[in-house]
């Protein structure tokens, strides 16, 4: 079925609207501090495939004492990924002192690191939001290649499917990973596994200004989602 297809049947499935109603659920925007030795601040999603779909900004986070804003919508996307194609996804609920993607000592990275012990994940794709002002529609993070650890039909099947949905600006690279304690650093520098940075620009995260986007997005990802375990 042609991508066009595919996002008419997503938008006939309402997956716009159900964005809204996991972002109410578990993806409360608020500046209130949770401590996580009393409240879980992660939500897991179980999956079946051996794919893990990671949200570090699903919700504000903290930033060297300084609470930062969410990258909008991406905790749905996690959401919807894994109800589409059974993929794991782990993703933030809760404010809680911390930034999954800064942090060098980390409980996010560490609940990630369980996970991928138990489940043994082929590849995990983190997402991030980019503002409307950027020139991309969605820009592929891979430390110049390093965080595929070899696996480079990785890359080329994400932009197959990407160009199957008309996502055609995409960029590489447009942000630092190298050399930092990101998500995608870490899982392929210290677990071993491929790993993705998807910086994911805001038309195709606004389900209700753009559904059509947004569902192309989602579309796109599970099709590559799912190419990975064929």
């Amino acid at each position: 079925m042609p991508g066009k297809d595919k996002t008419e049947a997503l938008l006939k499935a309402k997956i716009s609207e159900q964005a809204f109603a996991v972002e109410r659920v578990y993806f409360v925007k608020t500046d209130r501090l949770h401590n996580p030795r009393k409240v879980n601040p992660f939500k897991y999603f179980p999956g079946s495939l051996p794919v893990l779909v990671s949200a570090p900004h699903s919700v504000r986070h903290m930033r060297q004492k300084k609470i930062k804003p969410s990258d909008e919508f991406t905790g749905s996307i996690a959401c919807l990924l894994n109800t589409l194609t059974g993929c794991h996804s782990l993703t933030v609920a809760k404010l809680y002192g911390g930034d999954p993607n800064f942090d060098d000592k980390c409980l996010y990275k560490d609940t990630l690191g369980n996970l991928a012990l138990e489940h043994r994940f082929r590849i995990v794709i983190d997402l991030h939001g980019a503002s409307q002002e950027h020139g991309f529609d969605i820009d592929i993070g891979t430390m110049k290649g390093c965080s595929l650890l070899g696996q480079f039909k990785y890359l080329k099947l994400l932009k197959k499917y990407l160009h199957e949905y008309e996502i055609t600006a995409v960029s590489e690279n447009h942000f630092t990973v190298t050399g930092q304690n990101t998500v995608t650093n870490y899982v392929s520098g210290q677990l071993g596994i491929p790993a993705l940075q998807l910086e994911i620009n805001k038309q195709f995260r606004a389900p209700r200004q753009n559904a059509r986007d947004y569902c192309r997005m989602v579309g796109s990802l599970a099709d590559f989602i799912r190419s990975v375990v064929k």
